[in-house]
């Protein structure tokens, strides 16, 4: 068992050209099915504000710790120079690959690209192998991939990115532009077609805006960060009504996302150090808001439902903001 478990992520980016288009009857389709109860969709058991007395403990540890062991932040410093170094090596495969099979989708799949996501799902699994376990709980509510959703998460740190794209979907990061300045990342990212935003630019903003709607009325997913930019301290931070506003006009639904442990291995302003932490990180999909609700209530209650959902699952430590006006 554990020669499989060892061998499995370096099988991940053999079969990425394989699953970059499933067949539309497979087992994993399966997993989209919600389990149900008497007829009723079975809901994510929650936590957060009301969650049982044990599970405040076992939050706990996705929390960043007020002070840490002197001597930490320099084994963190070189964890960090080892996950660079093994996604810069990864990448002697990754960009190859990606070169090889651009002719085929520029032809076959020039909007959504989904074998150059498949690629980047595979390169972010073997990244973060070696240095934390990402965990995936709720798979059950996530939609068939042919449905474009808009999905919505917390943002603590740079490890957001890499950790969602655990999900196995085929979606596009709303970002800010200074992303593709990255070496080697920045170029797949632009080959991944990435939104960029310049948050200062009404221009860009607008802009930005109008790419989401197109990609999500063609059948692509959007992934963004309603928050706009990572929480110092790992507290939620204000939600902008962006995401509601594009799922709306493209009449598509929106899936809440729960990220927690990232704060506490990379702290935002602090990308070269990765500290360790045994819990890891963990990622809750919610259960969808449909597309129905999201076009029939008003934008600040369903960023407000969004929000509480998210808040949810979160620590009571973080848990604290409000909705943009």
């Amino acid at each position: 068992m554990g020669a499989r478990a060892a061998l499995r992520p370096a099988l991940l980016l053999s079969v990425c050209v394989c699953l970059a288009y499933p067949p539309s009857r497979s087992r994993a389709a399966d997993s989209f099915v919600v389990p149900t109860d008497r007829g009723r969709p079975r809901p994510l058991v929650l936590v957060g504000r009301a969650a049982a007395p044990g599970l405040g403990a076992e939050l706990k540890q996705f929390v960043p710790p007020d002070k840490r062991i002197p001597g930490h932040s320099v084994l963190a410093f070189f964890r960090s120079l080892g996950l660079m170094l093994t996604m810069f090596c990864l990448s002697s495969l990754v960009v190859p690959t990606i070169l090889a099979g651009l002719p085929v989708v520029k032809r076959k799949d020039p909007k959504s690209r989904k074998f150059v996501d498949r690629v980047i799902c595979a390169w972010s699994q073997l990244t973060t192998w070696p240095f934390f376990s990402v965990k995936v709980k709720g798979r059950e509510n996530l939609l068939p991939e042919e449905q474009a959703v808009v999905y919505v998460a917390n943002h603590q740190s740079f490890m957001d990115i890499l950790s969602c794209y655990h999900l196995w979907r085929s979606f596009k990061w709303v970002s800010k532009s200074s992303i593709l300045k990255i070496p080697i990342v920045g170029w797949v990212m632009k080959r991944a077609r990435t939104i960029t935003i310049e948050r200062e630019d009404r221009r860009s903003q607008m802009a930005a805006f109008r790419n989401c709607v197109s990609y999500l009325e063609e059948g692509t997913s959007i992934f963004i960060f309603p928050e706009g930019t990572r929480s110092l301290d790992g507290a939620l931070l204000d939600f902008k009504k962006g995401p509601v506003s594009m799922a709306k006009r493209a009449k598509v639904p929106i899936v809440p996302v729960t990220i927690l442990g990232t704060g506490r291995l990379m702290p935002s302003k602090k990308e070269f150090t990765l500290y360790h932490n045994r819990a890891g990180v963990e990622i809750i999909i919610h259960p969808a808001v449909p597309a129905q609700e999201v076009q029939d209530g008003p934008d600040r209650d369903v960023l407000l439902k969004l929000r509480q959902t998210i808040e949810s699952a979160l620590p009571l430590e973080l848990q604290k903001g409000t909705i943009a006006s």
